[in-house]
């Protein structure tokens, strides 16, 4: 009797689940966009059916996964947030925010004031990718995997897997993003996601999916210029992210296709007549990936190398005809010398103390390490 007694008092103080909620039972946010029209901002939601992707195995189905979109406006982001709750049926859980899309024209003039909600709200995490935007949001949250798998499956909320296959501009996660924006003299780069409607299709219809079509260059809280992927070709070079990228090689009447990776990047700061001189050396390995013609591995090596150096200068040139650092070589003077940096911030008009004479030298190497199964002759 008193062990029977004893063992009740043990179970009054323990703890029930009767106020659990299921799966099924709340609404999970996964994706977050911002506009801004007419004077106030435009919130754009993405939810996903989860029980629907936690009881298929494969990822995939027979049916394409079930999207819905939101649409809110306020005077304040977080009063756009609030009006979703007056229909969202049931209770709406935003820690499962995987992305956070922005369109170019909420970031015109200082984003971190904007944002300020989303990274005040305890449920929203610190980890999102981040992504910008001229594209319409609700049709990338619209847009479908391949094979009926679940969204998580795209750029949007994994771009990670991409980016290791095909290093352009690196993906970024919200507290990094943050961090670039208050870093004083960085420019930071924000990938730009679009619809590409011409690659993929099915049957006899288009299959539209989203594609990183460049990269925002970002100072001082705000835009600075836009790049298309095309003119940044020299950027995957100029980050240490960079995991694999194939280079195009026609230096010197040669057609091969090489890949690189891992570039190891040494940037020597000197002042000439107090104006800030750059000097980059970057390290590149790699291995053949086609060959069109014979060419010794000296040769293909001292022709790829030469074709970086052009990509590197070309991307540099070409941001700075929107004054935008691609590099953040400015960033480089504040840590080396802050006194120097404050001088030519005070004296420069511009939104950027580098300009296309700040950048003296580029050197390259470049060391294949394998060649596939066939071997290339080699010139010493």
């Amino acid at each position: 009797m008193f062990k029977l007694i004893a063992v009740c008092f043990l179970i009054l103080p323990l703890t029930g689940c009767w106020d659990i909620k299921e799966v099924q039972d709340m609404n999970y946010v996964t994706a977050i966009g911002i506009d801004y029209e007419d004077g106030q901002y435009v919130v754009y939601t993405q939810m996903l059916d989860f029980t629907k992707v936690a009881k298929t195995e494969t990822g995939k189905s027979d049916k394409p996964a079930q999207v819905w979109v939101s649409k809110t406006k306020g005077k304040t982001i977080n009063w756009a947030v609030d009006q979703v709750y007056n229909s969202s049926q049931r209770r709406t859980v935003w820690s499962h925010i995987s992305s956070i899309v922005i369109i170019d024209k909420v970031m015109q003039s200082a984003v971190l004031p904007k944002l300020d909600s989303i990274g005040r709200y305890q449920e929203v995490r610190m980890t999102p990718w981040v992504f910008g935007t001229s594209h319409s949001i609700e049709e990338l949250f619209n847009a479908q995997a391949f094979f009926n798998m679940s969204p998580l499956f795209t750029i949007l909320h994994e771009p990670i897997d991409q980016f290791n296959q095909r290093s352009v501009i690196a993906p970024i996660r919200y507290f990094d993003f943050l961090a670039d924006l208050t870093e004083p003299g960085y420019t930071g780069m924000l990938p730009s996601l679009s619809i590409d409607t011409e690659t993929w299709s099915t049957g006899d219809k288009r299959d539209p999916k989203m594609s990183i079509n460049g990269g925002y260059c970002l100072y001082d809280e705000k835009i600075n210029g836009f790049l298309a992927v095309k003119d940044l070709d020299g950027l995957r070079w100029m980050q240490k992210e960079t995991k694999r990228s194939p280079l195009l090689v026609t230096d010197g009447g040669i057609q091969s296709v090489v890949a690189l990776s891992t570039p190891k990047i040494r940037t020597k700061l000197s002042f000439v007549q107090g104006e800030p001189k750059f000097h980059i050396h970057v390290k590149l390995h790699g291995n053949v990936v086609e060959v069109s013609e014979d060419v010794s591995k000296t040769e293909l090596e001292k022709s790829a190398a030469n074709v970086v150096k052009e990509e590197i200068l070309a991307t540099f040139y070409k941001g700075m005809d929107t004054q935008s650092d691609v590099y953040s070589l400015e960033h480089l003077v504040f840590k080396q010398n802050p006194a120097a940096w404050k001088r030519l911030k005070q004296a420069s008009g511009m939104s950027t103390i580098i300009n296309k004479q700040s950048l003296e030298s580029v050197m390259v190497d470049v060391h294949l390490e394998h060649t596939g199964m066939k071997l290339l002759p080699r010139k010493d």
